[in-house]
């Protein structure tokens, strides 16, 4: 119902209110959950980006001559993250498939 169907009246039921105060609490708590989804995306977007950054930059000072061991060693850096291998789809395996459905589906008779 909604509350132009819902025809308020002084006969409301007693469960009302505490039906209502149970709504209240679910969409406080659905708010609240979609609020921090939306702050932890945008953290690992800024991670990402700054991940990226700073690769870019490790890689920038190893072209100006220094050496990667001296970096994480004696300078005290970490090697940047390495970025996460993207693995491709398995391809359709639709061959296999039409001889096992055709095998199996032999023993059937059709009906009439």
């Amino acid at each position: 119902m909604n509350e132009a169907t819902h025809a308020h009246d002084d006969t409301a039921h007693p469960i009302d209110e505490r039906v209502q105060a149970l709504m209240d609490q679910r969409l406080e708590a659905a708010r609240s959950l979609a609020d921090a989804a939306h702050a932890l995306s945008s953290a690992r977007a800024a991670l990402e980006e700054a991940q990226r950054e700073y690769g870019a930059r490790f890689k920038e000072a190893e072209k100006a001559g220094w050496d990667r061991k001296e970096l994480t060693g004696p300078l005290g850096l970490e090697e940047p993250a390495k970025a996460p291998r993207q693995r491709r789809a398995p391809k359709a395996r639709t061959e296999p498939d039409r001889k096992h459905e055709s095998t199996s589906g032999g023993d059937k008779q059709p009906s009439s």
